[in-house]
């Protein structure tokens, strides 16, 4: 899959099937968005493309938002890929684009610059300046430019709509393993193992203290893990939090690897969120904690979840 910069380098060979969306997540409703993209451009010979934008339009409009997203731009692109996107779009959000009107988007970035045939987009899409245009202007507009409009209703899973906020909201209270079956995948967090206090290695539980780069972590807690280093998956526990017992005050990702005996510093590790096990709260003695620690990996070993 092609990844482009921003629409006005995007110089097709013919007509697009678009889907356009910040797609954060690439959940469920996503893949359903995505899916039907691809289809129209199997069925009409086109190119399946995606435009996405960055920074994501909330920072843009409010840069003091307290806003997470669940997916960098390189993992949408890998999602994408995977479902048979054949060139993904990340147009800029700079003022041009946020300024634009809603005929004048629709004409100079769908129509000209992605030469669109067939669009895809969900129910709640809007587009253009102050989000003025809807799913029923852009048919209409299509009808005069030439390019039909799929709108995708919403998806319901547990009488709830499928939603990046939905996501953000599970994961922000712990349910990693609701947040798991939006996704289609668990919630990962990834980043270099650096050193940390070693105290893990000296309660007889050593850890890996990931220098993670994503800017949403699940609820402080201790979660059931898969931890992939050097392309091998190692089931596993993991706190996230300040390490209260022993007066801590960063909030740092702490993995440690069931039946696992090496140097991890300096490697790469992905950790992906599978389970809840239990609060991180202070213990009144070090010996408290190690106890606790081994009924955490003790319900890590016995729990079964797919793959």
């Amino acid at each position: 899959m092609d990844v482009i910069e921003g629409s006005g380098n995007f110089f097709p060979s013919g007509e697009s099937s678009l889907t356009i969306g910040n797609f954060d997540g690439v959940h469920l409703g996503h893949r359903e968005l995505l899916r039907r993209t691809v289809a129209h451009a199997r069925d009409l010979r086109l190119k399946a493309v995606a435009l996405t934008f960055t920074p994501h339009p909330v920072r843009f409009f409010t840069p003091r938002a307290r806003f997470y997203e669940i997916t960098s731009t390189g993992e949408k692109a890998s999602r994408m890929e995977e479902l048979g996107i054949d060139i993904m779009v990340v147009e800029s959000f700079t003022g041009a684009i946020g300024g634009m009107g809603p005929e004048e988007f629709a004409r100079t970035v769908v129509h000209e610059r992605l030469r669109a045939r067939f669009v895809t987009v969900g129910y709640d899409f809007t587009f253009g300046r102050n989000r003025e245009g809807s799913p029923g202007m852009l048919r209409r507009i299509g009808g005069e430019l030439g390019f039909e409009v799929d709108v995708v209703p919403p998806l319901l899973r547990g009488g709830t709509i499928v939603s990046s906020s939905r996501i953000r909201e599970l994961l922000l209270s712990g349910r990693v393993r609701e947040a798991e079956e939006l996704l289609c995948r668990p919630y990962a967090v990834s980043g270099r193992v650096i050193p940390g206090a070693a105290r893990g290695r000296k309660l007889g539980f050593p850890t890996a203290n990931v220098e993670f780069v994503q800017d949403l972590l699940p609820l402080p807690g201790v979660y059931v893990v898969d931890a992939s280093v050097g392309g091998v998956v190692h089931r596993g526990v993991a706190n996230v939090g300040f390490n209260p017992t022993f007066g801590e005050n960063s909030l740092a990702v702490e993995a440690h690897l069931l039946d696992f005996d090496g140097d991890l510093y300096g490697q790469e590790m992905t950790v992906r969120f599978r389970d809840r096990i239990r609060d991180e709260r202070k213990f009144k003695s070090v010996e408290e904690l190690v106890r606790q620690i081994g009924k955490d990996v003790a319900y890590a070993r016995s729990t079964r979840l797919a793959s």
